[in-house]
Parts: C-alpha cells; sequence; structure tokens
C-alpha cells in the first residue's frame, strides 16, 4: 500500500493526525507484519549544504517521526517490523511523505533504518560496483570516471553549488 502526503513534513505538528486522517488501518490484515518505508523531502540537505556533514547526521526528529508512526500502528493493532526512513530532495517535493507498507518476510524483527540521504548511500553502492570493475581490469579509468560522473548527475550530487547551477 501506498500513501503520499503533500504539504506534510516529518516535524510538522499535525503529522500524526493527518497520517491517521489518510490510512484505512481496517483494510490491513490483523495477523500479518509489515515493513513500511517512508521517504520525506529532507530540508536539511538544502539548507546546510554548506556543512558537507549535516545532510548525513542522524537528527532526534528523525526518531521521534519514527516512533509516532509506530505508534500509530500499534494502537491499530499493526505490527510494523522493519522501518526506512528515507530523506531526499531529488523525487519528492518540499514538504512530501510518502509512505509505503508491505507484508514483511520477516517474523518478530523491529529494526530502524535512517538513511538522511539516500543517494548517497546508492551512490556509494554504484562507486564500489564501479571500483570493483575497475580493480577486475573490466573496464577501463575512462570508462570509469564516465560512469561515474553519469552516477552522480543521475542522483544529482554535485561537488559543489556553482556545478549543480551550470548543470540546470
Amino acid at each position: 500500500m501506498d500513501f503520499k502526503f503533500l504539504g506534510l513534513n516529518i516535524t510538522h505538528d499535525d503529522v500524526e493526525q493527518k497520517i491517521y486522517d489518510k490510512i484505512n488501518f481496517d483494510k490491513f490484515e490483523k495477523d500479518v507484519e509489515y515493513d513500511l518505508s517512508a521517504e520525506f523531502y529532507n530540508r536539511d540537505l538544502i539548507d546546510d549544504s554548506l556543512n558537507e556533514d549535516v545532510p548525513y547526521e542522524i537528527k532526534k526528529k528523525h526518531y521521534k517521526f519514527i516512533k509516532i508512526l509506530r505508534s500509530i500502528f500499534e494502537k491499530n493493532n499493526i505490527k510494523i517490523n522493519k522501518f526506512y526512513l528515507m530523506g531526499t530532495i531529488v523525487d519528492l517535493l518540499d514538504d512530501e511523505i510518502d509512505i509505503t507498507i508491505k507484508k514483511s518476510n520477516y517474523k518478530d524483527t523491529k529494526l530502524n533504518t535512517i538513511w538522511p540521504c539516500k543517494e548517497i548511500f546508492i551512490y556509494e553502492d554504484g562507486k564500489n560496483k564501479l571500483d570493483s570493475l575497475l580493480y577486475a581490469n573490466q573496464i577501463s579509468m575512462e570508462e570509469y570516471e564516465s560512469n561515474l560522473e553519469d552516477l552522480k548527475y543521475e542522483l544529482s550530487i554535485y561537488e559543489n553549488e556553482e556545478e549543480f547551477e551550470y548543470l540546470n
């Protein structure tokens, strides 16, 4: 099940009420466990772009949002096993939260995973694969650099703000 919340940020005071209003908890099977993925527009990635540590920080507001969502589902007798919270500025509008809920393959596993900037994790995975290909001599240095630049472009990762402005 997918839910899109426009005009809502994880820090808004009415986030709990808006989620209650939109999700029909009667549609969930009570004896089934679920995994939840929430993707949110992370303003910190824009606001603090000059501070290179900020996009990767896990903050109190992230845990607070997870606690709110977990308690909403628990109050409705729905068990959430794995909870993925991912920040982005690429795929979402300002003040947008997308929540996806799927049946879990895990039993009695309570886990929270927070990625304040999901693009960096996707980039690191792609870069590691390119590194392996380069070290195994399956691609040349030119192909490596070209693919790395393509990966950065696809994920909107720029070395500095001037590079971002130039590309757009």
